[in-house]
């Protein structure tokens, strides 16, 4: 009994080690900083892998990995559940409407916005359509920007095609007849709404290039991360903002560590904060 579980015990040891190395690989060969991650979601994502590869434990799949160095851009494409659509947490987009985008906009002629981690681009769309209806015809007057990053190219592909189906337009029927062109199977972003958005593939891991911002929604995303890697992340977005800059996080996510010590709560049901002036 006790032979046996030495040997379950040097079983686990082997795979622990052999997943720390699968962990080392990716970083090496995608850039993807995966120490910010938490080790119970990447095993459940690089487990989907070893089956579609067919190896069932994570010493045959760096074999894999060595032999089918392509590999690494199906590990890295699924290592994101892309779940999102048009005004998710409508309440959000309310205050955003009402209240924190007509304040940008009557304070500054140049707004910087930063949908971080934005899928298959329903977040970065939903803002410029809502530029587009605070503005009107006085938008060219504002120098408006809105980066949408995510780190999955396939995610970034669709975004930037800007197709979808009309069961994912969760909206009236105005907005879609005045922001979407119908077209066959599917209806597509109308090009001055996609003039403002920028989309590009970026880890969140790393020390963004975008500075100066007026806003960053980064929501439900944190899910994949650790917590220290959260503490990182949020910490990397309050050096991004301008004093006085504001951002938005997920419903069910919370600041914790130094970032809760350095934003100011402005509306805690919008998950809304402040970097202090």
């Amino acid at each position: 009994m006790l032979e046996q579980t030495k040997a379950v015990s040097l079983q686990e040891f082997l795979e622990n080690t052999a997943f720390q190395k699968v962990k080392r690989l990716v970083q090496e060969s995608t850039g993807l900083n995966c120490s910010g991650y938490r080790d119970e979601y990447l095993k459940r994502r690089f487990e989907i892998r070893l089956r579609a590869t067919g190896s069932n434990t994570f010493a045959k799949y760096i074999f894999y990995l060595r032999k089918n160095p392509g590999e690494f851009n199906n590990l890295l494409n699924d290592l994101t559940i892309n779940f999102t659509n048009f005004f998710r947490d409508i309440d959000v987009y309310v205050y955003l409407e009402k209240i924190l985008l007509p304040k940008l906009f009557q304070s500054r002629n140049s707004v910087r916005i930063w949908s971080a981690g934005c899928a298959s681009g329903e977040e970065p769309y939903s803002m410029a359509i809502l530029v587009h209806k605070i503005l009107g015809k006085s938008i060219g007057n504002h120098s408006v920007s809105i980066f949408a990053s995510d780190i999955d190219k396939d995610a970034l592909s669709k975004a930037e095609q800007g197709h979808y189906q009309e069961k994912q337009l969760t909206m009236d029927q105005s907005l879609i007849d005045q922001f979407f062109t119908k077209e066959e199977g599917f209806f597509r972003v109308k090009d001055f709404v996609r003039q403002i958005i920028h989309f590009e593939q970026f880890d969140l891991m790393k020390t963004t290039t975008h500075q100066s911002l007026d806003l960053i929604l980064c929501r439900n995303v944190m899910i994949y991360f650790s917590k220290e890697g959260q503490q990182q992340i949020h910490m990397g977005f309050y050096n991004a903002l301008k004093n006085g800059g504001y951002f938005i996080s997920g419903k069910s996510e919370i600041l914790t560590g130094e970032p809760s010590r350095k934003f100011l709560t402005v509306d805690n049901q919008a998950r809304v904060y402040q970097k202090a002036a």
